[in-house]
């Protein structure tokens, strides 16, 4: 469900929309939009989540691994086929590259999409399913990235907020990671990249490696 105080009918075909003066408290997530753009509600969101601008031009300012793995400086079209809230495809976009962001979560979706036509931001935000996208782009772009939601780890302090909304909203992939590599293959002309906590074991043998010391970026040449 999508309440709204400004028109919103872009996202008619995919939520029912209702207007609203101010954000209902209901339970369960559901979008509120308004002048200050889409907040996601519910009860584990009471005050509204947005996503934060600074938060994406800080993290692109410290992304030359992220930047290194994907030949950012070439400026290549980039698929960033497990978006979420984007981050690490607007990273890319600030840095030059032609970014396709997809996302499945319809959620998800909406509140990447307003903030990139809020901000203007040179990306594109499709709802969809990584390896769908994949089979109907044979060959569009030549990095096609993947940021596969890490697996929990067992120790008493929670993620941060915005990663735990993510955990929430974001459907299973019961896809194997290596099925999801050579699906993305198939949508990649000169690479496909994989962000991996820096102790994970590797898949499917990558042709290089980035280090970092707390990720890793995995390499395959197409």
């Amino acid at each position: 469900m999508l309440y709204h105080r400004v028109p919103a009918e872009r996202y008619e075909e995919v939520f029912v929309l209702r207007y609203a003066d101010r954000p209902p408290q209901l339970p369960g997530y559901h979008l509120y939009y308004d002048e200050c753009g889409m907040a996601l509600m519910g009860a584990e969101a009471p005050r509204g989540f947005r996503l934060q601008l600074q938060r994406v031009t800080a993290r692109a300012r410290q992304s030359l691994l992220l930047a290194r793995a994907c030949a950012a400086g070439r400026r290549p079209a980039v698929a960033d086929l497990m978006a979420g809230w984007g981050t690490d495809g607007l990273c890319l976009a600030l840095k030059g590259c032609t970014v396709a962001l997809v996302e499945r979560s319809p959620l998800i979706w909406a509140l990447l999409d307003e903030f990139v036509r809020r901000h203007g931001l040179s990306a594109s935000v499709l709802l969809g399913d990584a390896g769908a996208w994949c089979r109907t782009h044979p060959k569009a772009v030549e990095v096609a990235y993947l940021d596969p939601m890490y697996p929990p780890r067992r120790k008493a302090a929670l993620p941060q907020r915005s990663m735990q909304h993510l955990r929430t909203l974001a459907w299973a992939d019961r896809s194997e990671l290596a099925q999801r590599i050579e699906q993305a293959r198939a949508a990649a002309r000169q690479r496909v990249v994989v962000k991996r906590r820096a102790a994970a074991p590797a898949v499917a043998k990558p042709s290089w490696q980035v280090h970092g010391r707390q990720v890793r970026f995995d390499v395959y040449r197409v």
